[in-house]
């Protein structure tokens, strides 16, 4: 049921992927600007930064504050923050657009919606993009609410056009400029529990450039942490704008 239509039909531009290159022996960096750069065995060090409830608290307030959402979730002002501070960090150009990816089950958005015992993957990007100076100068809510925009986006028919742009493009998610932000956050994996204890930290074994990972916050203290890879002095000026530092 998610194979594409022949023949296929594409309606939209579908801005979440990016047509395939040869990529023999390199691979691109999200948020580099594109380049390409030889595989290297030196990896950044992979943190991650913990956001108390207030915090989230504070974003969502200071979201809402001029009345244009009527509301948001916590992710979805997360998830908008993440992508102006990233974006901020890495030193994209301003005229530069940047593009936060967002997998999302589809399972329930197709039409008709796949049937119960279904084990199949269907997951699907949600993006949101904008330039670099616009996600320095937009309020929050603006920032916010194109994240809802790219979630709200993947009804029946664009979710089947991103699949026929698939099968004619042979294409891969939007690599320039962009990032992937995977929630593990509501999962309750922190709740798991062994014969020698409960487990403490849970995590992705290898954190790839360009994943960004929203995992929950020690447990007791409620929040979340937001686990990444960056160089040292990115990562320094990530924290200090996720903190409002």
């Amino acid at each position: 049921m998610f194979k594409a239509r022949n023949p296929p039909n594409i309606s939209f531009p579908h801005f979440e992927y990016s047509k395939a290159t040869d990529r023999t022996g390199i691979f691109t960096v999200r948020g580099m600007s594109g380049t390409n750069m030889k595989l290297s065995t030196t990896l950044n060090p992979t943190r991650l930064i913990y956001l108390f409830q207030d915090r989230i608290a504070s974003l969502k307030k200071a979201a809402l504050k001029d009345g244009r959402l009527k509301s948001c979730t916590s992710f979805q002002v997360v998830a908008a923050m993440t992508w102006k501070a990233r974006s901020i960090a890495v030193d994209i150009p301003d005229e530069k657009i940047s593009t936060i990816l967002i997998p999302v089950d589809v399972h329930k958005r197709v039409v008709p919606p796949a049937p119960p015992g279904f084990a199949g993957n269907a997951l699907v990007p949600a993006f949101a993009h904008a330039t670099v100076k616009e996600l320095k100068e937009e309020d929050d809510s603006s920032l916010v609410r194109k994240v809802q925009e790219g979630v709200e986006r993947l009804e029946d028919e664009y979710v089947r056009s991103g699949i026929d742009w698939l099968e004619v493009n042979k294409g891969v998610p939007c690599e320039e400029d962009s990032f992937s932000l995977v929630s593990w956050w509501e999962l309750g994996i922190e709740h798991g529990e062994f014969s020698w204890g409960k487990v403490k930290c849970a995590t992705s074994v290898l954190l790839k450039p360009g994943l960004v990972m929203l995992l929950p916050g020690p447990e007791g203290k409620g929040g979340l942490s937001i686990c990444l890879e960056l160089p040292d002095d990115q990562m320094e000026l990530f924290c200090r704008l996720m903190l409002g530092e």
